[in-house]
């Protein structure tokens, strides 16, 4: 497939485009650094809120359809997994740092079948080698897809592990409106309001979407059926479908 570069590039790190890229070690960087968990941590009341409600909206499209076996890219701490974990009988926690992967598998330690995977998510072959071919009803791609200087390939190679009628649900942040946002903050200096969240431009963005971008970044790789925009979290959510007679 030819990928198309339709989300807008932005300062992509000279780690990932200079000599081999190595997003393992610059995604490992980002977690020490900027981890959700540490946001979560020292972040105020709205932080928590936003994050809260995130991980809700996700929850309830995960639940919403097939789920019994379900995969979450780049899930971190497990945090976000353990809203919807629980009612499936097996989940991968994906992750290209393994450093995350054993607090998130003891996090749901006592539900579902777990099991933990290191890949570039981009790297077919590294996928294909963790991942079932057809194997799983959902595969969670949660702030996620902004952080890749290619989303297009990550979601081919994660593509066949799709069952038919399989889905993708995915956050990305609407960036857009989170900058004006901050910019309002620093102008009118009520940056105290969202303690522990920076007022520059969030580390680790390279791709910032919006509705259009994103519908036609999912529509290459299946049936869209949702694009909603919640401005409570500044984020859009879609849902993508492999098509039941695909080959």
């Amino acid at each position: 497939m030819t990928t198309s570069r339709d989300p807008r590039r932005v300062s992509t790190p000279s780690s990932l485009t200079a000599g081999q890229p190595d997003l393992a070690a610059w995604n490992r960087e980002l977690n020490r650094e900027h981890a959700m968990a540490h946001l979560r941590a020292r972040g105020g009341r709205i932080v928590r809120a936003i994050e809260a409600r995130r991980r809700r909206l996700v929850a309830e499209r995960v639940l919403a359809g097939p789920h019994a076996r379900a995969v979450d890219v780049g899930c971190e701490d497990g945090w976000m997994t353990c809203a919807w974990a629980a009612a499936c009988d097996e989940v991968v926690l994906l992750d290209v740092d393994p450093t995350p992967l054993e607090a998130a598998a003891r996090s749901l330690e006592g539900g579902a079948d777990v099991r933990t995977a290191v890949a570039d998510v981009t790297d077919a072959a590294a996928v294909a080698a963790c991942l079932r071919p057809g194997g799983y009803d959902v595969i969670v791609l949660s702030a996620l897809l902004e952080h890749l200087p290619d989303p297009d390939l990550a979601l081919e190679a994660l593509r066949p592990a799709l069952a038919p009628g399989g889905r993708f649900v995915v956050f990305v942040p609407a960036d857009g409106p989170i900058l004006a946002a901050k910019r309002i903050l620093r102008a009118t200096r009520l940056g105290f309001l969202v303690q522990g969240l920076s007022l520059e431009p969030a580390p680790g963005h390279v791709r910032l979407f919006d509705r259009a971008s994103l519908a036609a970044l999912l529509g290459r790789h299946g049936r869209v059926t949702e694009i909603a925009f919640d401005p409570a979290v500044l984020g859009y959510l879609g849902v993508v479908r492999r098509p039941a007679a695909e080959v």
